[in-house]
């Protein structure tokens, strides 16, 4: 990315999705391979094999509700949502712009592309939901899950629009912490509430890896087009770049 004075969490974030895989390709592979082989079982016999461990975990988690955590999950659930996350996702863009256009761009098409993607997999594995005891409505196919695909697209990029406003580093572990334990919570709920399989849920966050790593991708090329030469949150508060 763009090199730029003084600590830049921006240009030079702890970790990103392409630095942790970096070195770790047979675990990038491994996770591609293990999607594929989930979706193929999806696709025959209603997914049968997936249901030998699918429909267990599923049956337990309903029988372990309590009216507190019902309350809970609908909540979380609800940051999932398409409405909440293209809302919330170009409120983030439109943050994200002030500070570094290419941020913005790659916020917006994340929360543009995501759906499109989503419907495409679904079509294609074509997987019933569960029908044990839902609480809530459930429409089109299982797998992968929507909702864990739309949180890891918008509360995935929280640190990295978060890293234009601040040069603490704590702030950001912060950030990043939170949002993972968010979106594996939202993943949590969609099937505590009985409308995805828990293997929907793993779909849905190897898919959401791989989007990262899209969107990380489009980000480098952005930042290269437009450079966000005052887009970083600077220790020096006398340099002249610094906003």
């Amino acid at each position: 990315m763009v090199p730029h004075s003084g600590l830049c969490l921006h240009c030079e974030p702890p970790l990103t999705t392409a630095g942790f895989f970096a070195g770790r390709q047979s675990v990038l592979a491994g996770l591609g391979a293990l999607f594929v082989l989930m979706a193929i079982a999806g696709l025959v016999s209603g997914g049968a094999v997936l249901l030998t461990w699918d429909e267990p975990i599923q049956r337990a988690v309903e029988a372990s509700r309590t009216s507190v955590f019902d309350g809970i999950f609908r909540r979380i659930s609800f940051l999932g949502s398409t409405v909440f996350v293209l809302s919330f996702g170009c409120v983030l863009a439109a943050v994200a712009w002030r500070r570094c256009r290419a941020v913005g761009v790659a916020v917006l098409l994340a929360m543009l592309s995501r759906p499109l993607l989503e419907f495409t997999l679904k079509a294609i594995v074509g997987r019933d939901r569960p029908d044990l005891e839902r609480m809530v409505d459930g429409t089109g196919p299982s797998f992968p899950s929507g909702h864990v695909m739309a949180a890891v697209a918008l509360w995935g990029l929280l640190p990295l629009v978060v890293s234009l406003y601040t040069s603490n580093r704590r702030v950001w572990w912060g950030t990043a912490m939170w949002s993972a334990a968010l979106i594996v919570a939202i993943g949590a709920s969609r099937t505590y509430l009985g409308v995805h399989w828990f293997s929907d849920v793993i779909g849905g966050l190897i898919v959401g890896a791989f989007f990262l790593l899209g969107t990380e991708w489009v980000l480098t090329r952005q930042h290269r087009r437009d450079p966000c030469v005052r887009g970083c949150a600077c220790v020096d508060a006398d340099d002249p770049d610094c906003s």
